[in-house]
């Protein structure tokens, strides 16, 4: 199976937010995407997603969001509040 059978969720958005900088070509954007994801372990070197990979590709922006606030400042999700406008989370005021 090659990189072209399938889309890859994740590799597609980082892919299109690279090119969407507007500062190299959309193949140059999908190999530095493909590059990043490897580092990062969502992605195998066949370019298929690992099980990360896989989970965090069906995460919506809020799950993603909060994902990254949990993993830098600890909590729960139920701790975070997502704010759309800068695709942020902060933990709830209590």
């Amino acid at each position: 199976m090659s990189d072209k059978d399938y889309v890859v969720p994740i590799w597609e958005r980082l892919t299109s937010q690279i090119y969407d900088r507007g500062e190299i070509s959309y193949d140059s954007a999908q190999a530095k995407a493909r590059n990043i994801l490897i580092k990062r372990g969502h992605l195998n070197t066949d370019g298929t997603p690992t099980v990360d990979g896989a989970i965090r590709g069906l995460m919506t922006p809020e799950d993603r969001a909060i994902d990254r606030s949990m993993n830098k400042f600890g909590g729960d999700y139920d701790d975070y509040e997502y704010d759309p406008d800068k695709n942020y989370a902060y933990k709830k005021k209590r």
